[in-house]
């Protein structure tokens, strides 16, 4: 039977993961304490091995001869929906084998309501019914019967006294879509004990019972101990890194995404811009842009302004001066808005400044107010200084008197006009 397993995600976390609702009633609880050999031996051997009756044993024959000699699921399934047992083992039996037909047609809804029956008369032989209350359980996890599944999983295991990993998988994954995720933990802690080869599912539940519960540290203590044993399992490396981040764990978080990163492990732009973020807010500026620039340029993340604001900022923390000036132009390229777009060559002049370009940081002031800078008093200070620092002291002077029109800048401003003046003056230059 197919099974239907909830796969999470991503964290994209897991850290954008799984909204969901409260529970609107609890399942009811399974126990997990098996019934010992000893009592299934001696279930088996009390329980009754009864046969069908003449009249529906040839229908059943029929109906078997055609569904394995001649894989004609639906001519056997024909042959015994017109029969009407009378007697409560005959009902149970037919009922049992159209269950097994309709799951084989894919007529789900069919196959649960006869499958059930067969299996709450609890008349079958020891083999039929386990099998039943396996499928029953099956059919319902399928079928979002979840309330059911986990009872006819409980009945299964109680039963059978089966330890079987794969369904205390599916009894987790059917309290999950219950969002009883207390639930969770237990049986997919037993679906861990009793896989022979680790099965990531098994984490997976119990990391999203955590997180559903804002219990991230536990959630932290899932992820560590299934990439222990499947360290391949790159989504892990990328969810546990964004749950450090939640719990301000950042070295450790910088720590795992870095490890993510060099394996070859993300595939998201919002996993390169994690890491780009876990750069900065550790102090490292320059790898921060550098990182952002690489995959801006691969195309892994998009070429936008806002992006290419954030490189040229961390270039400047840095004091990667020219490399800032040539993003923020970058980012002004892409602005939408106006007074963005102002503000980046705004801060594409001061870059330039501060590398001590000064005539590239003149024309990028100049840009800023072509562009409509709402605060041009302080880019005029600006112009002056970039103009001065190039002994173009009648520009200077022009834009330093400009500057005294604004008043948060007019006392500065004077002070500025006697230096151009006097500098000037003694180098020879007339104003």
């Amino acid at each position: 039977m197919h099974k239907k397993l909830t796969m999470l995600i991503s964290a994209s976390v897991l850290c954008g993961v799984l909204a969901a609702g409260s529970p609107v009633a609890s399942a009811q609880d399974i126990n997990y304490n098996l019934p010992s050999a000893e009592t299934i031996a001696q279930r088996k051997e009390n329980r009754q091995n009864v046969t069908v009756s003449e009249r529906v044993g040839r229908r059943i024959m029929n109906a078997y001869e055609l569904y394995s000699e001649e894989d004609d699921i639906k001519g056997a399934i024909e042959v015994l929906e017109d029969i009407e047992p009378s007697e409560a083992f005959d009902r149970a039996y037919v009922d049992r084998f159209l269950g097994n037909l309709y799951a084989g047609d894919n007529r789900l809804e069919e196959a649960y309501q006869r499958i059930t029956r067969a299996t709450d008369a609890d008349i079958l032989g020891w083999s039929d019914q386990a099998s039943s209350l396996k499928l029953a359980a099956d059919l319902s996890l399928q079928l979002e019967k979840y309330r059911d599944a986990v009872e006819y999983y409980g009945k299964w295991l109680q039963f059978t006294g089966e330890a079987n990993p794969e369904v205390f998988l599916r009894i987790a994954n059917a309290y999950y879509e219950l969002k009883e995720f207390d639930k969770i933990i237990r049986p997919a802690d037993l679906a861990i004990q009793y896989y022979e080869e680790p099965n990531k599912n098994a984490y997976v539940l119990k990391v999203a019972s955590y997180y559903e519960r804002k219990m991230y540290s536990d959630a932290i203590d899932v992820l560590e101990a299934g990439l222990a044993v499947i360290p391949g399992e790159k989504t892990w490396w990328n969810q546990l890194g964004m749950i450090y981040m939640l719990e301000e764990r950042i070295d450790k978080a910088l720590q795992t995404l870095e490890i993510a990163y060099l394996a070859g492990y993300f595939d998201k732009e919002s996993q390169y811009k994690a890491l780009v973020q876990l750069y900065g807010n550790n102090g490292i500026p320059y790898d921060s842009a550098r990182l952002m620039m690489k995959h801006l340029n691969a195309g892994d993340i998009e070429k936008t302004a806002r992006n290419y604001y954030s490189a040229a900022n961390n270039f400047e923390m840095a004091r990667e001066y020219s490399r800032a000036a040539e993003v923020y132009g970058l980012a002004a390229e892409l602005a939408e808005e106006r007074q963005d777009r102002a503000n980046y060559y705004r801060k594409k002049g001061t870059a330039h400044l501060r590398a001590e370009e000064y005539d590239d940081a003149a024309d990028a002031y100049l840009q800023a107010l072509n562009a409509g800078h709402d605060q041009p008093g302080p880019i005029y200070m600006s112009l002056a200084e970039a103009y001065f620092y190039q002994n173009k002291f009648s520009d200077a002077l022009e834009y330093v008197q400009e500057a005294q029109e604004y008043d948060d800048q007019r006392r500065n401003a004077r002070s500025w006009e006697s230096y151009i003046r006097s500098k000037a003056s003694n180098l020879g230059v007339s104003l």
